[in-house]
Parts: structure tokens; C-alpha cells; sequence
């Protein structure tokens, strides 16, 4: 991508483009600052100016901790200025593909919070900023994160991995799909001789940042790479990110402190369920409902299941045909990760629905789920069609809705099995 195809995200990414186009075409700075503005979608520099001021929002980041030792507890809350709504920066899915955002929930358009109740103020503080650092990345860059499938569609024809690669994010430029990966490993600003014989072999461009990094600043290095393209500018991308601004740390803590877990509502929770969203799941006293139970999850604190539940064997057999649908290759690959939320899902509802005494005499009671499946069951022959898939999915689903009453998480599990009906016929249809 050239520079003239970049499209900025805010003030500063226009200024620093419209200071690449003067010196590469030798315009005034005036026009330089008009063209890199229509780059960005405004009719004038002018435009973007006031347009973007007025789009500018605050984002508040909030977390909660409680130190079992000394009883201690607190909240601590960030805010983060950024040049337009954080959900015009980032989707709701997005968010959760993003390391430091993806344990955070939207409780309002300007408010983050985190479920998890943290073990100490310094944990808290160091999650917050490091999701203080992601927002300012992609708002700086323009990047967006990319899931799994996709980024190994951008690297299938690499001959092998990133040589030491660690803590690696995958990204992407959205008017172009240009794929970015971003490591940072525990290691000095240079290139070594194995990574950039691999850069060189795969045609892809591979360099050290100067920014201090998302992951652990100062203490690792961010590298950039992608796959070196006619029409997309690298080097621009790499400028971008060394003038993003000194990354948020607890070292250097800009945010807020409360002794205790009360509420932080945001200037934009305007509803009575703005208001609700905003209260940590972890610091919530569950108690049961007509319809559904609360049950413990490690950190997260307490999740919902419906008020009923299975017996062992129908878990058995609920494990049963879930692994049977996973290994079928007669199903389009985006079922699978539905499978595998169900079977994330069911296996705590296993150890809430069933008696301790019964699970302890199993060898691995997530084994009813994870374990191996015999080429001998005949649920495993019987998922070799995409008509023996949508049947496996349809006795799920008849099992499910049999043992536990209607409920909010008994749909939301539904309509995963649901979803993955769709798509197998759909799948079926095309192969037809």
C-alpha cells in the first residue's frame, strides 16, 4: 500500500501523512494536509479537524481486586482519550481477539470493565494498562485484530513458523486486508540472522520497532512483519507505530484508586442496564433463580446455568456426540469452534449437575468431553455424512432442551447448535 492509499485514523496520523506526501511530492503543506485528509474520508484538513475533535470520547477501564492474605480490596479505574467512540476503533467480537481486551466486557459506549476480581492492585493496574496500550495501538495505526483462521490463511504458504516467536498478535489494515504479525519475544532491537534468512526466504519484511511494545514494554521488543506487496507501504506502517506515545504501565499509573468494590458507573451508563452492566460478575453474590443456578468459575467468579440438570450418562453421551461431530470431516471447519465453546460450556455444567462422589470415581471426568473416541462407536461412523452431522446436532440439541427448562444459557448453547446446522447444510448444499 503507497502512502497516498493509507487512510489515517486521527489528527496526528493525518499531520504525519500530509509531512510524508509533502516530501515525496514537493507540494505546500496546506495541500499536503487537504490531500491527507480526503485520504481519510473528509473533504478538507479543516474538516478533519473539527469533525474528528468532535468525535473525540473518553473510555473508562475498570477492574476490581481482592488480596486473600491481607483482606485488602479495591477498584482502580483508567481513562483513556481516544479520537473517536471506542466501538467506531474496535467491534465487540473484535475486542475479544485482542490480548489485555479480551477478559474485558462493554458495559457502556464508554466503559470497559473487567470480570475477573485480580488478586492484587499492581495485577489490576497491569491488565488495564496493557488494554490501554492495545486501544492506543489500533487507534494510532489503524490496525484491527484478525482471528486465528484467518491469520493461518495469511501464513499457510510461510515454510515454517517465525523463528522464536513469543507473545505474537495477528493483525490486519482493513480497507486492504494486509496481514500483520506482530511478535515480541523476550529479546534486544535486532533482527537476528535466522529471522531475517526466513524474512528473506518467505518474501516477507521483518523489523524492530523503537516503541516500547503491547505485551511487556521495555522488558521485550516489538517486531513488525508482513509479506512484502507491490501496493502496500511497510515502512509507513512502521513509522506509525514508533511515534505512538510512551505505553500506559503501573509504573507510571494515571488512573484512579477506590478501597473497596463500589460500582464505577460511567458519564454514558444512562440506563438502569448500563447501570447493571457495569458491576463486575466477580463481585456479584450469585443466588439461585426460578429458572437458572449460579455455579463458580476460577477468577471469573460466578456464570449461570439453567436450574436443572443431566446425569452422568447423559453427559457421557452428550461428550459422545459432540467428539463425534469434531471429527467428522464431513462438516465445513467453522463448525468446530462452536463445537468446542459447547463442549467448554458443558463440561462446568458436568461438575455442577453431577455428584462429587460419581465424578471422583472417573479416572478424568473431562474425559467424557476431551477423551478419545473409538472408530468402533457407531456415532463416529454415523457423523461420516453431513446428514449424520445435522442428525448428531439435532439429538444434542433434544438433549439438552429435555434435561434443562428454558432459560437465557440453555439458548445462548441452542442457538450455537443452531448456528452449526446452518452451516453444515449450507456446506452440504455448495458441495451438492
Amino acid at each position: 500500500m503507497s502512502i497516498a492509499n493509507v487512510r489515517p485514523s486521527n489528527l496526528a496520523n493525518i499531520k504525519r501523512l500530509a509531512n510524508q506526501l509533502k516530501k515525496r511530492d514537493g507540494i505546500p503543506h496546506r495541500r499536503a494536509l487537504d490531500l491527507a485528509a480526503r485520504s481519510a474520508g473528509f473533504e478538507r484538513y479543516e474538516h478533519a479537524r473539527t469533525s474528528i475533535g468532535n468525535r473525540s470520547a473518553r473510555v473508562f477501564l475498570t477492574g476490581y481486586w481482592e488480596d486473600l492474605e491481607t483482606f485488602e480490596r479495591g477498584r482502580e479505574s483508567l481513562p483513556v482519550t481516544l479520537s473517536r467512540p471506542l466501538l467506531e476503533l474496535v467491534s465487540k467480537a473484535e475486542l475479544k481477539l485482542v490480548g489485555g481486551l479480551a477478559s474485558m466486557r462493554v458495559a457502556a459506549s464508554d466503559h470497559l470493565v473487567k470480570d475477573m476480581v485480580g488478586p492484587t492492585r499492581e495485577y489490576v493496574r497491569d491488565s488495564l494498562c496493557k488494554a490501554a496500550r492495545a486501544l492506543r495501538f489500533m487507534e494510532m495505526t489503524g490496525l484491527r485484530p484478525c482471528d486465528y483462521l484467518e491469520a493461518s490463511r495469511a501464513m499457510a504458504d510461510l515454510d515454517e513458523e517465525l523463528p522464536g516467536n513469543d507473545h505474537s498478535s495477528y493483525w490486519k489494515l482493513p480497507a486492504s486486508g494486509q496481514f500483520i504479525l506482530i511478535d515480541e519475544p523476550y529479546s534486544g532491537p535486532i533482527v537476528s540472522d535466522e529471522r531475517a534468512a526466513w524474512a528473506k526466504r518467505n518474501g516477507w519484511d521483518l523489523v524492530a520497532a523503537d516503541w516500547p511494545g503491547l505485551y511487556f514494554p521495555y522488558r521485550c521488543t516489538i517486531f513488525v512483519a508482513s509479506k512484502r506487496t507491490e501496493d502496500f507501504d511497510f515502512d509507513a506502517l512502521v513509522r506509525s507505530i514508533n511515534a505512538l506515545p510512551a505505553p500506559e504501565t503501573p509504573e507510571h499509573w494515571a488512573g484512579s484508586s477506590m478501597p473497596n468494590h463500589d460500582v464505577f458507573i460511567s458519564p454514558q451508563a444512562a440506563t438502569p442496564q448500563d447501570k447493571r452492566r457495569a458491576k463486575a460478575k466477580g463481585t456479584i453474590v450469585a443466588r439461585p433463580s426460578r429458572q437458572t443456578l449460579p455455579y463458580h468459575r476460577d477468577m471469573i467468579g460466578y456464570d449461570r446455568k439453567p436450574n436443572g440438570s443431566m446425569t452422568l450418562v447423559q453427559h457421557q453421551l452428550a461428550g459422545r456426540l459432540l467428539r463425534a461431530i469434531l471429527q467428522s470431516n464431513s462438516k465445513p471447519g467453522a463448525v468446530n469452534w462452536r463445537v468446542d465453546k459447547l463442549m467448554r460450556v458443558l463440561v462446568d455444567w458436568l461438575y455442577a449437575d453431577v455428584p462429587h462422589q460419581q465424578l471422583n470415581a472417573l479416572d478424568d471426568p473431562i474425559d467424557l468431553y476431551y477423551g478419545d473416541m473409538s472408530p468402533d462407536d457407531p456415532l463416529f461412523s454415523r457423523a461420516n455424512s453431513p446428514s449424520g452431522v445435522e442428525s448428531l446436532l439435532i439429538e444434542l440439541k433434544g438433549l439438552l432442551e429435555g434435561a434443562y427448562p428454558q432459560c437465557a444459557p440453555l439458548r445462548k448453547l441452542t442457538g450455537r447448535i443452531d448456528t452449526a446446522l446452518k452451516i453444515t447444510r449450507s456446506g452440504a448444499g455448495r458441495k451438492a
